[in-house]
C-alpha cells in the first residue's frame, strides 16, 4: 500500500480526472485569458505598424480622433447643460424611432400570423376536397369495373343502378 501524500497530484487527478492542472498550487506565473488577449493585440498592432502606409493611416486616424474629442470637450465645457439636454433629446428621439420600429415589427408579425392561419385553413380545405375527390374517384372506378364486367357478360346488371345514377345527378 502506497503512503497517502498530503499534496499528491496523482490523488487529485484520480478525484478529478477532467482537471489536468491544479491552478491553486502552481508555483509558476499564471497568464489569464484577458492578459493573453491584450498582449496579442499589442503585438499584432506593433507588427501592423511596421508598414509605412499603416503608420500614416494610424497617425491620421488618431489625430482625427484627438480633434473630435477636444472639440467635444470644449463644447461640453462651454455649455454643459445645453450639451446634456441635446444628448437627452437625441436619446428621446431615438427611443421614439425604436418604438415605431417595434410597432411596425409587431404589425408585420400579426399580418404574417393572420396569413398563416388563412393558409392553414385553405390547406385544410384543400385536403378535405382532395379526400372527397379520392372517394368519388374510387366509387367511379368501382362502377367502371362493374360496367366492364357487365359488358363482358361476367356479371348481371343491377336493377336499381339506373335510378341511383339519376338520383345522384340531381
Amino acid at each position: 500500500m502506497e503512503p497517502n501524500l498530503q499534496h499528491d497530484p496523482h490523488a487529485a487527478q484520480a478525484q478529478h480526472p477532467n482537471r489536468q492542472f491544479d491552478q491553486e498550487e502552481s508555483s509558476g506565473r499564471r497568464v489569464n485569458l484577458l492578459t493573453g488577449m491584450l498582449l496579442g493585440a499589442v503585438v499584432g498592432g506593433l507588427l501592423t505598424l511596421l508598414s509605412s502606409t499603416n503608420r500614416q493611416n494610424t497617425k491620421q486616424g488618431l489625430s482625427g480622433a484627438k480633434d473630435s474629442v477636444s472639440s467635444l470637450a470644449s463644447t461640453i465645457k462651454e455649455d454643459p447643460s445645453g450639451k446634456a439636454s441635446q444628448v437627452i433629446e437625441q436619446v428621446k428621439s431615438a427611443s421614439g424611432i425604436i418604438q415605431e420600429v417595434a410597432s411596425d415589427v409587431q404589425n408585420v408579425y400579426d399580418k404574417v400570423n393572420a396569413e398563416l392561419d388563412t393558409v392553414k385553413s385553405d390547406a385544410s380545405s384543400v385536403k378535405d376536397t382532395a379526400t372527397e375527390a379520392k372517394d368519388d374517384l374510387s366509387s367511379i372506378s368501382e362502377k367502371v369495373v362493374e360496367a366492364k364486367d357487365v359488358a363482358l357478360g361476367k356479371e348481371q346488371a343491377p336493377q336499381n343502378n339506373q335510378s341511383d345514377s339519376t338520383q345522384q345527378n340531381k
